[in-house]
């Protein structure tokens, strides 16, 4: 499966990562097991941080990797 389009936007309370209009994983809060990891709401979904291209002042920028499993449900 080839994703045409992704994007990652808040409602204001959560950062949700949507993937050709799917909703498809959510940051874990601060404070909690999940913190700075990517909760998967699709199944065969995994996202996580990685280490993006290094920007002109030297820095990394933030990048995901987005990656999908053909996901049987029951």
């Amino acid at each position: 499966m080839k994703v045409k389009e992704c994007k990652i936007e808040t409602d204001g309370n959560d950062i949700f990562v949507i993937a050709d209009g799917v909703t498809i994983a959510k940051r874990g809060h601060p404070g909690t097991p999940q913190a700075k990891t990517w909760i998967a709401l699709e199944p065969g979904w995994t996202v996580r941080d990685c280490r993006g291209p290094v920007v002109e002042d030297g820095d990394e920028g933030a990048a995901i990797e987005i990656e999908y499993h053909g996901a049987r449900v029951h």
